[in-house]
């Protein structure tokens, strides 16, 4: 038997086999064939290919198919039709056309394999997984799948839902990374560490209470969780499943029982005996807050309601001072005060300071100084909070009590210890009363507290503060000379002398200081102390007593507070006397409006002012022409009230709040930047508007009578498609209070009483909570550019990859991080600076330090980048904020009248107008005035309000 008619029998045993014409005709067929189809030999022999009734193609597909094999062509399968009974009937065919004569098709041979077995198969499969999908479907606790990757490979309904993740969004994602990588105090989770990954590594089943998780919106939650390892063929561990839920609730209820039960094991009498001793105090400035409000009601003099209301604000301001001092006092007396262990530097505690005391000092007409004998930057370990607390209250003690000189703050390093000293020209305090001082409730003497009032607490928590730190806080005065409170403090990570930062290169080496009364010598001195330490060579000049020089590269000139001592400076500079010198900066202890009315036409246009205390970060960036000065990042940067205005003018903000004094501050202080402010006073009217309303932002005290503020935000979040940002407004400072907020769903948590900064920096960020495409500008400010250039440096993907990788090497020295904080600087993200810069500046981190800088910063520059974003979005809007004389004076008054027309008719709207005029024209020539009738309008003085506003009409009108 020939080889080619054996293979033609295999074939015929084992596949179907058969031949026909280019037009479907069936000229043969096997026995396999009819065995299969269930049609005879003659009944398929001379019937078309169509005759088998193939369900898987169209007729056009089956016409081009034969188009294609007429020209030569092979054609490969699945062909799904029915057999002689009706019974699905699968195989893979193969048709190929012979050719005797090129180029025609002589006839075509088809050979095919029956599949219909591994088709039923397959459906068998499907089926078995829908039946299994149903069964985790409609499971109410999460359930995940991971690889031995960690990549996602199975979410279920419940799981998508409990995460805000879809499987498509996770999948080529790691579950940990993504869901899993923060523990329920914020800080990372390494997966080398996680418990689950570890447990399932060793083949074990892993179950937790204690395990959190974060969804999509990055809102942290904590978790029940049972894990269970998959197996490979081996036996082996190959990822595994997870079972999960969101047992916040329960959490919630467990803490509000322990919470009960400590406060109820901490009850004694020493509360009652507390509240006795403070009982003076705490009515004493009440009784005053209670009558001059009275006064003020019933005084039709506008004058001496203004002088009520001000003694008013020092009486509350006193009783919140007592408040936060017993506060604190009671942690000290219950061992409550924990000392944290981390990197620092002073520059942010020194900076914070000067910006502190300036305003006190100026009003006492005192010379506050800051002689700062060590580099800012120089590398402590130790909790730098509880530092800037202790020298709070000993600077704000030194000028309380100081009527005339100086108060001098001086930081020096002596081996491994930071000394610091507060000393004044005050009072003095004798012999016998220095023993007694430092006693909780004593004070100097009495007529101290009638006169400066206080309580005595402020220096007994400082001394037990020194005292956990290490050091010890000590005493000398004398009584009419002044006082000098001291303590050291080991937090210097090594005894070097240290390196003082990186100068930009604009910053002269030689500095000329005009001393033009002998009051400010002392100033002058520490003036050139902190120069010569940055290695700038400053020269004084007694400009009574000696000759000033031909020439200098730069020159300070260092004034007092007396009329006597600027008007003979002024004649100086009229005379022409400083015109060779390069005078660049003023130095004095008055404001800078006041230096301004004193200098008024002598003031040159490029002369810096700085006011005391001057500040190592303030000197260098005044004398940088490159830097952009600390006060025009103020006015003018990313995060200033100018750009601010214009990101949330008209934006819709929601505050609730059961106390109508809070909502009314509140109120204000978002008008005042152009928000439109509804109000709710419980959390069922909150509720009932967010149905009725859409709001940007809610500012949500968190204790409301009925419906808590918890309860707003639980029912809120769950919302579909709930977006909006809710900030959290509590009294509750402890991190419990935070905690609940958190889980509730609120992005923030805001301590009452919270600053007016705080508060509009707190929405900003998180009602610019998403992305949007930048379009350029065709025109841009140098600004704008420089917001641009910043986005398109730090938005990119490799940029956190680069900043984590940093925190895993031991050193801190990275360009990446330096130059992120001086392009920071350059817009003004002050933010974003001052996270920068513990980083930059300090040189060893523990894990846990490590993680919380990394969480902030990732948070911080996201923040920048959006408000970025929507700052040049924002820009197009600049002509709606004329500058200068550069506007549109038609609809300025336009706008004027009709406000004028709400004063007529005692329309409460007015106030509203009044809002929005005073943020579209915030810069203009009459900024002034509109301010004048914001102030007005806002204590509902109409009458007055018209008559600033008829003025304002005629000022432009006659222009």
């Amino acid at each position: 038997m020939s080889a080619q008619l054996l293979q033609r029998q295999a074939m015929d045993k084992h596949g179907i086999v058969a031949t026909m014409d280019v037009n479907g005709k069936i000229l043969s067929a096997n026995d396999k064939c009819s065995q299969l189809s269930g049609f005879s030999i003659d009944e398929i022999i001379g019937e078309n290919i169509s005759a088998f009734d193939i369900t898987n193609m169209s007729e056009q597909e089956k016409s081009d198919i034969f188009v294609s094999l007429s020209q030569g062509q092979t054609w490969q399968g699945e062909v799904h039709s029915l057999t002689k009974l009706g019974e699905p009937w699968y195989v893979f065919a193969t048709l190929v056309p012979v050719i005797k004569s090129p180029p025609r098709v002589d006839h075509l041979i088809a050979i095919a394999t029956d599949i219909s077995e591994q088709k039923r198969l397959e459906t068998r499969l499907s089926e078995g997984r829908a039946f299994y999908r149903s069964i985790t479907d409609s499971i109410g606790e999460g359930v995940y799948a991971v690889n031995g990757e960690g990549t996602t490979q199975f979410l279920n309904p419940a799981a998508s839902r409990l995460l805000g993740w879809s499987l498509d969004e996770l999948q080529g994602r790691r579950f940990h990374d993504t869901v899993h990588y923060q523990k329920g105090d914020g800080t990372l989770l390494p997966r080398e560490q996680c418990p689950v990954n570890l447990t399932i590594r060793s083949g074990q089943s892993y179950t937790s209470y204690e395990d959190f998780f974060t969804d999509k919106r990055g809102r942290l939650f904590p978790i029940s969780i049972v894990a269970v390892p998959l197996l490979d063929k081996e036996g082996k561990p190959d990822g595994h499943v997870g079972v999960f839920n969101d047992i916040s609730g329960q959490k919630a209820i467990e803490q509000k029982l322990q919470k009960a039960y400590d406060e109820a094991q901490s009850a004694n009498k020493a509360k009652s005996d507390f509240l006795a001793t403070m009982s003076h105090e705490i009515r004493t400035p009440m009784n005053a807050i209670i009558g001059l409000t009275h006064l003020a009601l019933e005084s039709t003099d506008n004058e001496q309601r203004q002088q009520y209301l001000e003694k008013v604000q020092r009486s509350s301001t006193a009783l919140l001072d007592l408040m936060n001092s017993i506060l604190d006092f009671s942690k000290v007396e219950a061992d409550k005060i924990e000392i944290v262990d981390e990197p620092f530097t002073l520059t942010k505690t020194i900076d914070k300071l000067a910006q502190v005391f300036q305003l006190k000092a100026q009003q006492k007409q005192l010379q506050l100084l800051f002689d700062i004998r060590c580099h800012t930057n120089l590398q402590c370990r130790g909790d730098s909070e509880k530092i800037y607390q202790v020298l709070l209250n000993l600077l704000s003690n030194a000028i309380k009590f100081t009527a005339s000189g100086h108060v001098i703050l001086t930081v020096e390093k002596r081996e491994n210890q930071l000394a610091f000293s507060v000393s004044d020209t005050g009072m003095g305090i004798s012999e016998q009363v220095k023993s007694k001082l430092f006693k909780a409730f004593v004070q100097a003497d009495a007529s101290i507290s009638r006169e400066y009032g206080g309580t005595g607490l402020g220096l007994a928590i400082c001394k037990r503060l020194v005292e956990l730190m290490g050091g010890d806080l000590t005493l000398e005065s004398e009584v009419d000379k002044g006082s000098c409170f001291s303590f050291a403090l080991p937090v210097c990570s090594d005894e070097g002398p240290g390196t003082g930062p990186q100068l930009p290169v604009s910053v002269p080496d030689n500095v000329l200081c005009i001393q033009t009364h002998e009051s400010v010598s002392q100033g002058c001195e520490i003036l050139a102390a902190t120069l010569n330490r940055h290695n700038i060579h400053c020269q004084i000049i007694d400009q009574v007593e000696g000759l000033l020089p031909s020439k200098a590269s730069q020159t300070i000139a260092f004034l007092p507070d007396d009329e006597q001592s600027w008007n003979s400076f002024i004649k100086h500079m009229q005379f022409g006397e400083y015109q060779s010198l390069n005078l660049t900066t003023l130095i004095s202890p008055l404001n800078k409006q006041d230096v301004q009315k004193r200098m008024g036409s002598a003031l040159v246009q490029n002369i810096n002012i700085i006011e005391l205390p001057f500040t190592d970060t303030e000197l260098i960036s005044t004398l940088s022409p490159a830097q952009l000065s600390l006060s025009k990042r103020t006015l003018e940067g990313l995060e200033s009230r100018k750009w601010r205005t214009r990101r949330l003018l008209n934006k819709h903000v929601l505050v609730v709040d059961d106390d109508a004094i809070s909502v009314e501050i509140s109120q204000q202080i978002l008008s005042d930047l152009g928000i439109n402010v509804a109000v709710a006073s419980s959390g069922e009217q909150a509720l009932a508007l967010c149905e009725m309303s859409k709001f940007d932002a809610i500012l949500l005290d968190c204790y409301l009578p009925g419906v808590s503020g918890y309860e707003v935000a639980e029912q809120l979040t769950l919302k579909k498609d709930w977006y909006t940002p809710i900030i959290a407004l509590s009294a509750d400072e402890s991190q419990e209070a935070s905690e609940s907020a958190l889980t509730a769903g609120m992005c923030q948590h805001l301590v009452k009483p919270a600053t007016a900064d705080e508060i509009v920096h707190t929405i900003d960020i998180h009602i610019h909570s998403g992305y949007i495409e930048i379009n350029p500008p065709d025109e841009m400010s140098q600004f704008i550019s420089s917001l641009l250039t910043f986005y398109k440096t730090y938005s990119q993907r490799g940029v956190m990859s680069d900043l984590l990788d940093i925190f895993h090497t031991q050193t801190n020295t990275s360009k990446l991080l330096t130059s992120l904080l001086e392009d920071a600087q350059l817009i003004g993200a002050t933010t974003l600076e001052q996270s920068l810069l513990p980083l930059i500046e300090a040189q060893e981190r523990n894990e846990a330090v490590n993680a919380r800088h990394v969480t902030n910063l990732s948070f911080q520059l996201d923040a920048t980048l959006r408000l970025i974003a929507h700052t040049i979005d924002k820009n197009d809007t600049d002509n709606m904020h004329q500058s200068g004389t550069n506007f549109d004076k038609s609809s300025m008054l336009s706008t004027l009248r009709n406000v004028e027309q709400a004063l007529q008719s005692y329309d409460a709207k007015a106030v509203e107008y009044i809002n929005v005029l005073a943020a579209n024209y915030s810069e203009s020539v009459y900024a002034h005035k509109i301010n004048r009738l914001k102030q007005l309008a806002t204590i509902y003085d109409f009458e007055s309000a018209q008559a600033v506003i008829t003025q304002l009409i005629g000022d432009i009108t006659d222009e």
